[in-house]
């Protein structure tokens, strides 16, 4: 509780975390310390009026006219800069309809009626002290001139009665557009868990039941329909989006959000929120929530939905079929080892190499290093897969039965070092298992040689000279902020020039082939997109730290056929082809 809400008070105060890029930041700020300082200023003079407390007088009077007029000069440059932001730029990701302009002109009205409501007054009251409400004054000045102290007495009282129809339509209408974020931000940010915290809690048994219907929603989730302003922040890196798909967890906000307000509890999700191509083609990279102003759970949104879809045994085929193999080889763990051996310092999690060639050369990499270095290390041969993609498919039973002969397996390796060169099982071993019962230190390939290569129990030799990219995958980037082993690592292999991309770490682009998706156009496409980015910044090498993005990499290398081919490697394969001495 205590952490949620210090996230809250930091969110809120700093608006850092919601609002990206200097001018929209500032933009935001002006509006909302504007309005906050706006809305303190009416409530101490409501209390001077209605409860007798006379306090704003002298310094204190003089620091109020000033301070307020500084917050509504702030809050209109604010929205003057949303105006010009969304009906000038006008970036795709934005709508300019009249639900959007409507509540910024509205405040704006508030604002200036305010400002109206003082010029009437001080002309009317002769205020001495009036240069130090520098708006009002202006607005005095061009009003003094057509108006005496009578008439602008009369004034006052109309412009009083309009200013406050304005203020409380305001009210009125926050509830109805998009003003409510203004409330439902910082709910949807207090009712949030760390991710390491949502993959347990979010998955447990007892709450391990799909969402079918609208009513079968959560409250963040339903809290989210009205958190999201459709900033389409959520667009601007999702693999499924950028291949052609009308959706985006925007959209599905959107539609959910009209399913509530016309009270259609019993609607479908899946066909009526979300499309089902869009559905199963999700990758779960979470580029949308890493982006997302209002922290929203879209991800775990969409596996919910397939949990309901599962429950009710409305899946793809191609998916059934993997499942189906999945269950396959559960019923052949009986012939695997029912422990590993202990006594080594450091154990290896092979992966799917089984169903990944790429996972399997990567691992033999990773064993030639070790030897190198001189590590005692064991393969381990556990009966089944980690279950993260079955898991993300929302085939939570299947998942279990995985988890169970894995960490019954992994029983004898209590505090073990076990390294695995997947994303996915790292992050699956390392957050999910534990609520099971395993107790293993996970590490990726990647921490652990760097580690050595701190140790000096891996000298990194001289590689041909080459300037390569380093892609962050989603599962080790975004899930678990591992940015930095790797690069440390590329970095001190001398004669490579390990070039930065715009489209890097919290900002890297899925290759599409996550979160358990068959998606293979999907994977096409997106591969192909970030082949190509990352070509146009000079790469000759595009270097990554997980067999699913080599492979779809690869395969968008093969299927450009260029003629000056780019080079896809694993941090292992760099290491590797570096003389060691």
């Amino acid at each position: 509780m205590s952490e949620r809400l210090r996230a809250l008070l930091r969110a809120v105060s700093s608006q850092k975390g919601m609002i990206r890029g200097g001018m929209y930041l500032g933009m935001h700020r002006c509006i909302v310390y504007g309005m906050l300082f706006l809305f303190t200023g009416t409530v101490m003079l409501a209390i001077e009026m209605h409860l007798g407390v006379n306090f704003i007088h002298g310094a204190v009077y003089l620091a109020f006219g000033l301070i307020v007029d500084l917050a509504g000069i702030a809050v209109l440059i604010g929205l003057s800069l949303a105006i010009y932001k969304r009906y000038v730029v006008r970036p795709d990701r934005l709508e300019s309809g009249l639900r959007d302009i409507f509540p910024l002109m509205l405040l704006a009205m508030v604002v200036l009626s305010g400002f109206l409501l003082k010029g009437v007054r001080i002309v009317a009251t002769a205020d001495p002290w009036a240069v130090w409400s520098p708006v009002g004054h202006a607005f005095a000045l061009l009003l003094g001139v057509p108006l005496d102290q009578h008439g602008a007495l009369r004034l006052h009282r109309f412009i009083w009665h309009g200013h406050v129809v304005l203020s409380f339509s305001l009210l009125a209408l926050a509830p109805w557009s998009k003003l409510l974020h203004m409330l439902a931000v910082p709910l949807s940010i207090f009712s949030r868990f760390p991710i390491t915290m949502r993959m347990a809690a979010g998955f447990s048994e007892d709450s391990g039941r799909g969402a079918w219907t609208v009513a079968d929603c959560t409250r963040k989730q339903l809290v989210e329909t009205d958190a999201c302003v459709e900033c389409g922040r959520c667009k601007k890196l999702c693999p499924v989006f950028l291949g052609g798909m009308p959706f985006a967890p925007m959209i599905l906000l959107k539609r959910l959000r009209n399913l509530v307000r016309k009270g259609r509890w019993t609607s479908p999700l899946a066909g009526q929120v979300i499309d089902e191509a869009a559905l199963w083609s999700c990758s779960l990279c979470l580029s949308c929530e890493e982006r997302c102003p209002m922290n929203g759970e879209h991800g775990f949104g969409i596996v919910a939905i397939r949990r309901g879809e599962n429950e009710r045994n409305r899946v793809p085929a191609m998916i059934a079929a993997r499942f189906d193999r999945n269950l396959a080889s559960l019923a052949d763990a009986s012939n695997c080892p029912t422990a590993p051996h202990p006594g080594f310092d450091v154990y290896l999690w092979p992966g799917c190499k089984e169903s990944n060639p790429d996972q399997s050369e990567i691992l033999r990499n990773v064993q030639q290093l070790l030897k190198k270095a001189g590590v005692n290390f064991s393969v381990l041969e556990p009966p089944a897969c980690c279950g993260g993609p079955v898991r993300r498919l929302g085939n939570e039973p299947l998942f279990q039965r995985n988890v169970a002969l894995n960490v019954g397996y992994l029983e004898k390796l209590k505090n073990a070092t076990v390294v695995t060169c997947c994303p996915h099982c790292f992050n699956t071993l390392g957050n999910e298992y534990p609520v099971f019962g395993a107790n293993v230190k996970i590490m990726h390939h990647a921490q652990y040689l760097s580690g050595l290569a701190a140790d000096k129990m891996l000298l990194p030799g001289k590689s041909s000279a080459l300037k390569a990219a380093y892609h962050d995958p989603c599962f080790l980037g975004r899930y678990n902020g591992e940015y930095t082993s790797a690069r440390a690592l590329l970095e001190s292999v001398a004669g490579l020039s390990l070039i930065e991309m715009k489209h890097s770490r919290q900002k890297s682009l899925c290759c599409g082939s996550g979160g358990g998706t068959v998606a293979a156009e999907t994977a096409r496409q997106a591969g192909q997109r970030l082949l190509t980015r990352i070509c146009e910044e000079g790469a000759e090498a595009i270097i990554t730290g997980c067999p699913y993005c080599r492979e779809i990499l690869r395969a968008a290398a093969m299927e450009q056929a260029s003629e000056k081919p780019v080079a896809i490697l694993d941090v292992a394969e760099i290491l590797h082809r570096a003389e060691i001495p």
